[in-house]
């Protein structure tokens, strides 16, 4: 009778010395996994000597392969060797994975998130890591006392079993009691506000996910120690239902410490400002109740000032003291300048598409030139409102040896070509639409190539443009454009045909300033004019009809935005002045002048307000009036857009006759909610009018609309946007929808 034994009691007859042939090596409990697989990664033969062998090598070879869930090796000894036997516990073979009393558990999506497949192994740590990930779906749908059995049916004729969840999703468990224990300095309505777990009300779900929870945890602690307590902390949670089953408590155990207030605040080992300098810029005064967030952003703010002055490596430890007045804290931030770090080399990664030259051009930070944070974060802003790129990401390259780095700009291309065609039907203009092509980095060189057609019932424009925006390398921009434009006005129709040039450079001594320069020409014919008498228009037949418009535009622009499409912080100024005939020439003469105001102003989480400020007037020139038609008629979008009124529905009154005004206001407020990046929602409000002469403006007569809107920035289409407003004043008023294209957002 042969007898078993441990492959310890054989090393340690190895050990002494006793060879150990193999005299043979099967395989026991493969059912799909093939005998010679498994002895050749297990790695022993008969004739080899297992004194030798390392078993626990060959084992771990074999659970490597995924195939096994437990594997056993058995040696049984005769007098003339030794007889293997490696005995394994195969892995299912998936068929498919099944769900009974699912529940209201979405099925595909958790299929989805398992990403099983057909025909693979399936290990207990998988089974069990599945299980998981069902209970997790199982809480979104706020069933948090789900259970979850897994099962293998039998195997098929081809070895394949099918995985079953049993499934019991229990109640719908919400938040029912938040309660805190140990606090006296804050009420427990005063903490529960700095969570995002809520307890189940009328007006909320209750909600309960458990990261969030614990995220909430740390929002409590974080509210404390910015508060004047800096010892706070969380002793205990406990966690039970309430009587109904259906609601958690929790139970939530404070020690909130001594309240501090800061005392003495200083600054030591900085020789590249003085320490007064370093004081004053602190966001805490002596006095001031204890907060984590002010040490921080001290930090933060001295980081900026050490990395302005090239002190890449700087150090800085605030040490926190308990001061010798009782209840104050002491603060000494400890500064270790180091080295000075100039900039070695400037990486551009990421760009596919786009000229290097492209980017490297919008960089105020060069090779050599000594670290400067202002200057990267100005690179960062320039390149990122190219808006060629969807992600700009900055990163650092130490070099041994050397204060110095390398810079890594990494940039993610994003599609900059359009195309979009769109129509729609309304009873005043019946069928409209667009057509635009367009791109806006020709070639990756950045150039701009547009082309735009737009129809209506009362209007149909053709333009075509070009723009280089460094013409020789240098930042002048040139421009053209060819446009032929027909309007279709109530007392007159009028035809427009010409081009422009404009030539742009920026100001090196505004900061974000540009200057332009635009000179166009155009032919211009009114027709089917109004053969009322009484009417204004009425007069348009007492000139001769084709007239050539040679006119100059000088704008003058300071545009700080962090974006060019839904930017959040920034402003956009603009002045512009336009000079008709005179010494220009052609037969039409007038001088406009506009002022644009526009102001984004971060709000709360991702709320946005944005603030604006049209003011125009028009008047003669050379002794010539304006046409009527350059006259200012408010209303709908665009630059002279007054939302929940028609397009140019708001004139002025000249006697009995309503006809384009003189001078006009704008002004414009919207609270504009940052979905995601290419999204936003807004509340809007307009008010403007316009009126026959400057001197006969009336700020206090204004046409309002207020309404909602959306935006979202379509890949190959742009930034396109729905505004539905309601006009409060005039016959013209009502509820208006509006249809935007384009960056006048």
């Amino acid at each position: 009778m042969k007898c078993i034994i441990p492959i310890l009691i054989l090393l340690s007859m190895a050990v002494s010395g006793q060879a150990l042939p193999v005299l043979s090596v099967e395989v026991a409990g493969n059912a799909y996994v093939s005998a010679e697989l498994v002895l050749d990664v297990f790695g022993l033969r008969p004739g080899d000597d297992f004194s030798e062998f390392d078993p626990a090598e060959g084992v771990r070879d074999l659970f490597n392969l995924g195939y096994f869930a437990d594997i056993e090796v058995l040696a049984d000894t005769t007098a003339d060797g030794v007889e293997v036997v490696v005995s394994v516990n195969e892995n299912r073979l998936l068929d498919r994975v099944e769900f009974n009393n699912p529940g209201h558990l979405d099925v595909d999506d958790v299929l989805d998130s398992l990403a099983f497949l057909p025909g693979q192994t399936v290990s207990p740590a998988q089974v069990e890591a599945a299980r998981r990930i069902v209970l997790h779906f199982y809480a979104e749908k706020h069933r948090h006392m789900a259970e979850v059995v897994p099962r293998w049916l039998d195997p098929d004729d081809n070895n394949r079993s099918v995985l079953v969840f049993e499934c019991d999703e229990g109640p719908d468990v919400r938040v029912g009691k938040i309660e805190f224990l140990g606090n006296e300095a804050f009420d427990d309505g005063k903490l529960r506000s700095r969570m995002q777990t809520k307890q189940d009300s009328f007006w909320r779900s209750g909600r309960f996910r458990r990261s969030e929870f614990e995220a909430d945890l740390d929002s409590v602690v974080a509210f404390y120690r910015n508060n004047g307590y800096p010892e706070m902390r969380i002793v205990d949670v406990s966690e039970s239902m309430l009587d109904d089953g259906r609601h958690l408590k929790f139970e939530i155990t404070v020690d909130e410490g001594d309240h501090y207030t800061f005392g003495e605040l200083s600054v030591t080992g900085s020789e590249a400002f003085s320490d007064s300098f370093l004081v004053s810029v602190m966001k805490m005064r002596p006095g001031d109740e204890y907060s984590a967030e002010k040490l921080h952003e001290t930090l933060m703010t001295m980081y900026e000032l050490f990395q302005e002055k090239g002190y890449f490596y700087a150090d800085i430890e605030p040490v926190v003291t308990q001061g010798a007045v009782n209840g104050t804290m002491n603060v000494e931030y400890v500064v270790a300048e180091g080295k000075r770090a100039h900039i070695r080399r400037i990486e551009i990664t990421g760009n596919d598409r786009t000229f290097e030259n492209v980017i490297r051009r919008e960089l105020v930070i060069y090779p050599g030139d000594l670290f400067q944070r202002s200057a990267l974060m100005r690179s960062y802003r320039n390149v990122y409102y190219l808006n060629y790129f969807s992600d700009v990401a900055v990163d650092f390259r130490y070099l041994e040896d050397s204060p110095d780095v390398d810079l890594v700009m990494d940039v993610t291309e994003k599609t900059t070509g359009k195309a979009g065609v769109g129509a729609a039907y309304g009873g005043d203009t019946g069928f409209s639409g667009f057509v635009e092509l367009g791109e806006t980095n020709l070639f990756g060189r950045g150039q701009s190539l547009t082309f735009n057609y737009q129809f209506s019932k009362k209007r149909n424009d053709v333009s075509i443009g070009f723009t280089e925006p460094w013409m020789f390398d240098t930042p002048l921009s040139l421009g053209g454009e060819l446009f032929h434009t027909t309007f279709q006005e109530k007392e007159y129709n009028r035809r427009r045909t010409g081009g422009a040039v404009v030539v742009g450079r920026p100001l090196p001594w505004i900061d974000y300033g540009s200057a332009s320069v635009r000179y166009g020409l155009e032919k211009v014919n009114v027709f089917d004019i109004t053969g009322d008498s009484t009417s204004y228009y009425y007069s348009l037949r007492d000139m001769e009809w084709p007239r050539w418009t040679s006119s100059t535009t000088i704008t003058f622009t300071r545009d700080s935005k962090d974006r060019k499409m839904f930017a959040s912080t920034g402003s956009v100024n603009r002045v512009t002045a336009e000079f008709a005939g005179g010494i220009l020439g052609g037969n039409i003469g007038f001088q406009k002048y506009l002022f644009d105001s526009s102001w984004h102003v971060p709000s709360f989480w991702q709320f946005i307000f944005f603030l604006r400020a049209r003011v125009g007037t028009i008047g003669a020139l050379g002794g010539r009036e304006p046409p009527a038609y350059e006259l200012f008629e408010l209303g709908g979008t665009g630059f002279y857009g007054i939302r929940g009124y028609p397009q140019d529905a708001i004139t002025a009154v000249d006697g009995y006759d309503k006809v384009g005004g003189k001078s006009m206001l704008i002004l414009t407020a919207e609270y504009r909610w940052r979905i995601i990046d290419q999204l936003q929602l807004a509340l809007l409000a307009d008010a403007g009018n316009t009126w026959r002469s400057w001197s006969a403006s009336d700020f206090s007569d204004l046409r309002r609309g207020m309404g909602a809107g959306i935006r979202i920035e379509v890949p190959m289409l742009g930034v396109i946007g729905f505004d539905y407003a309601y006009g409060f004043d005039g016959p013209e008023g009502g509820w208006e929808p509006h249809f935007q294209f384009g960056t006048m957002f």
